[in-house]
């Protein structure tokens, strides 16, 4: 393949400034629903696991697409329920969720009937957006363990922004530099990590500074670690990319840039929650 189709080819499959408009757009909705309310960040997350299952489904064409649509918003419901309801079990409730999940999707795939095909890949994409979409609500149990904003600063707040900022730095230095790469037929590399983790770092301890529970360098750690792992799960997802298949138009090729912005922060919620609740003690 010559650097011409090369090229062609990573920007068919990728669009990093896709990808970095709707950072900015969803880092602002959902960093905006975090200083308003609960009620607010509740309906942001809602809204991002929403969108989060369908794009995943449909860019993915996960077999049995109507089934798992049912199964994801039932999974993000009991998840927002649970940690709005029930706060004081911390991730417990979102435990439960998942694990009733394992005989649903088996149950759906059952009742695929005469559409039974590609069975294993139906579950593994059905399992990781049910996982993600339980995860994303660990966001609402962690803004309960800090209500009052945690003595001066805002971890909800803080992880926000410092995953959003991480991910927006790593999709512009791919685009400018992405070299080294972790695979040769994905334009993503080790430099945007390395920037991603630096930017996370200087986020949380700008955000965090105030706050006697995240002093000295706490809160830059915390934010550096949330954008190692939003950079490295960005990474992952663009090797989910790169075996989807391409759309010629409509939604599951517009969504495409959206899979790289909503699963690494929906994974990356519990590790941060318990990642500052551990930190703050």
């Amino acid at each position: 393949m010559s650097v011409a189709d090369e090229v062609e080819h990573d920007t068919e499959r990728y669009n990093f400034a896709g990808s970095a408009a709707f950072v900015v757009l969803a880092g602002a909705a959902l960093a905006w629903a975090t200083r308003s309310g609960d009620a607010q960040l509740l309906i942001a997350v809602a809204a991002a696991q929403a969108l989060l299952a369908v794009s995943w489904i449909y860019v993915l064409r996960v077999p049995g697409r109507i089934g798992a649509l049912v199964i994801a918003a039932m999974a993000g419901t009991a998840g927002d329920v649970g940690a709005s309801v029930w706060p004081h079990s911390r991730l417990t409730v979102l435990l439960v969720v998942v694990g009733l999940a394992v005989p649903v999707m088996f149950v759906h795939q059952l009742l695929r009937g005469a559409a039974r095909v590609r069975v294993g890949s139906s579950l593994g994409a059905i399992a990781l957006v049910v996982v993600a979409e339980a995860a994303m609500a660990a966001l609402l149990q962690l803004r309960h363990e800090f209500p009052s904003g945690g003595f001066g600063a805002d971890p909800t707040f803080a992880v926000i922004v410092a995953v959003m900022g991480a991910l927006l730095a790593g999709y512009f230095t791919d685009m400018l530099l992405a070299s080294p790469r972790f695979d040769a037929g994905v334009p993503r590399g080790l430099p945007a990590v390395a920037v991603s983790t630096a930017v996370g770092a200087a986020l949380g301890h700008l955000l965090l500074r105030d706050s006697l529970q995240f002093s000295g360098g706490r809160g830059a750690f915390v934010g550096a670690a949330v954008g190692v792992l939003a950079a490295l799960l960005a990474i992952a997802i663009a090797y989910v990319e790169a075996g989807a298949p391409l759309a010629s138009a409509g939604f599951a090729r517009r969504a495409r840039p959206l899979l790289s912005v909503l699963m690494p922060l929906a994974l990356l919620a519990p590790a941060a929650f318990l990642l500052c609740t551990a930190i703050s003690a």
